[in-house]
């Protein structure tokens, strides 16, 4: 060890006497100070800056001490640390006086390599070198920006809900199938996850959006744990970047309903007490769940303005995210989490009025609903009232509709719409009279019929008989006027290309049997008992088929047969 490489008192470790590891300052390949490290040249007295002077690199720099076991570096690196320094300390004996501050642009001379230092085997530095804690892992990075975490349940759809474009990248295409709502059969595509979407997925009571893939219509749009599944009928390339376009008159409309929601419940509950047990956002009109047997009309009346009150007064509507184990969500309106959540937890405020636990899209000012009209209340669940009510836009479509409704009354009837209710009144009266008359008509064409075929000096042991006016009655006030004691009776009632009545009447065992047969060939369902066997037939053209039927019956049953 040279005299430049001296230890000072207390350097040594504490076991074993291995001189301690010195940090120095950043070189160059060459082994050179790179200008700007803060050193000063060689030869240099000692400044009050120094706080050791003694503890010198051979270029006469003090450097801080690293002992071993804090970050100590590896055997290897140990021996090229000792091989800059004797370089170092060449450089200096070869005459060059003192040393010069590095310059990039003033290259130095190579300085002749001496043979490493020897050192301790690595046994040697584990013997010497104190214990110490292993270091905490470190945390997770952070999530790139513009790409949700794959623990998250909050995707963009939710941070923004105003936003009607976004592009994102796929993760993910398989193949899978769709059932339509209404049924039928299954539709093929594929199921795509994305990094990221503004399509909601149905949940909360809200349902989900509609939107394009680039080109490529999304038919449903799911959440499968922390994912957003989106149906589609063409594949798409996982990785590929694609810019997801929203159809923003369903979401809007979804948002106006799902805040209304949130702000009816609060103020119900704050002027009456009536709970939320749960609510349905449908396609025409959506439905709160309260949990009472009842509302009066003047409660309606006041929650409805109380409502529309809080949209003028222009309320805020604010979103926030806390952590699941935020003690803020204790005092947070909520009926519980999915069993699946996962990530922060989402909060919709209405400002001063409510705050609730909620994953879906919503507007943010209470203004933005424009108008909640409540449409009255019907009877739910035990001890449950069902409120119906409709927000925004769809307030002005039901005025539309009923618009165009009364336009169309005041053309028929001739009258105003103040007089359209007393002139639908008397219709009604009118209506009632005439079928009060009409059916005695039939009855009496009923029994003209029956007397009719009974007049016959012989008499058929088969009567088949339609009309397109008429009902059961008709057919069974014929049936008993004729008497099925002896004669096979197969009348029906209806038009021949659409659905009707039919009866077959006659002696028991002979219906029990043919009953049955009848049915099937008219493409309908029936029932009978002593002796009658009747329904409705959905194929009133196969009436011929029957006949046959019935008179081969006959025919089999005859003495000459």
């Amino acid at each position: 060890m040279t005299t430049s490489e001296a230890q000072a008192p207390g350097d040594a470790a504490a076991a074993g006497g291995f001189p301690v590891r010195r940090q120095h300052a950043p070189t160059s390949s060459a082994g050179r100070t790179l200008q700007g490290s803060g050193a000063a040249p060689a030869g240099s007295p000692p400044s009050a800056a120094d706080p050791d002077p003694g503890r010198r690199e051979p270029s006469g720099l003090p450097v801080p001490v690293t002992r071993v076991g804090h970050g100590a570096i590896n055997v290897s690196c140990r021996r090229r640390l000792l091989s800059a320094r004797a370089a170092a300390a060449s450089y200096l004996a070869a005459g060059t006086g003192s040393a010069r501050r590095a310059s990039p642009c003033r290259p130095r001379p190579p300085a002749a390599r001496r043979p490493p230092a020897a050192c301790p085997s690595p046994a040697a530095v584990a013997a010497a070198s104190p214990r110490v804690p292993p270091r905490p892992p470190s945390p997770p990075p952070a999530p790139c920006p513009g790409r949700r975490s794959a623990a998250a349940m909050v995707f963009q759809c939710q941070r923004d809900s105003w936003a009607r474009q976004f592009a994102t990248r796929v993760v993910s295409c398989r193949a899978a199938e769709l059932r339509p709502e209404g049924g039928g059969e299954p539709v093929r595509g594929f199921q795509v996850v994305l990094e990221d979407t503004i399509l909601f997925p149905e949940g909360g009571g809200q349902p989900d959006d509609r939107g394009l893939i680039g080109d490529v219509p999304v038919l449903r749009v799911t959440r499968r744990g922390p994912e957003a599944v989106h149906f589609v009928q063409e594949a798409l390339e996982p990785g590929a970047e694609v810019l997801l376009s929203l159809d923003w008159d369903r979401r809007f409309d979804h948002m106006q309903q799902h805040s209304g929601q949130h702000l009816i419940t609060a103020i119900a509950e704050h002027m009456f007490g009536f709970k939320t047990t749960s609510w349905e956002l449908g396609r025409q009109r959506s439905v709160i769940e309260l949990d009472t047997p009842s509302m009066t009309a003047e409660q309606i009346e006041a929650l409805e303005r109380s409502v529309n009150e809080k949209i003028r007064e222009r309320v805020p509507v604010v979103v926030r995210e806390l952590a699941a184990d935020d003690p803020e969500i204790e005092r947070v309106r909520s009926r519980g989490l999915p069993d699946d959540h996962a990530g922060p937890v989402r909060v919709v405020d209405i400002e001063g009025i409510d705050s609730n636990m909620c994953c879906g899209t919503h507007v943010s000012n209470l203004s933005d609903l424009q108008v909640i009209k409540l449409l009255g209340t019907e009877k739910g669940k035990k001890n449950k009232t069902n409120l119906v009510f409709l927000a925004g836009n769809r307030v002005l479509k039901s005025i539309e509709q009923s618009h165009s409704t009364e336009k169309a009354l005041t053309s028929l009837l001739k009258n105003g719409p103040g007089e359209h209710i007393e002139a639908v009144k008397r219709l009604q009266s009118s209506v009632k009279l005439l079928q009060k008359n009409n059916l005695n008509l039939l009855r009496d064409i009923a029994v003209l019929i029956a007397r009719d075929f009974k007049s016959k000096p012989v008499q058929s042991q088969l009567f088949v008989l339609h009309r397109k006016e008429g009902d059961s009655e008709f057919m069974n006030i014929i049936a008993n006027e004729i008497g099925s004691e002896e004669t096979l009776l197969f009348l029906t009632v209806g038009d021949e290309k659409e659905a009707g009545l039919f009866l077959l009447a006659g002696p028991v065992e002979a219906v029990e049997n043919l009953g049955p047969r009848v049915a099937e060939l008219l493409g309908g369902k029936g029932a009978g008992k002593r002796g009658r066997f009747q329904g409705k037939a959905t194929k009133m053209s196969q009436r011929g088929e029957v006949e046959a039927l019935l008179q081969e019956f006959i025919s089999c049953r005859s003495p000459e047969a």
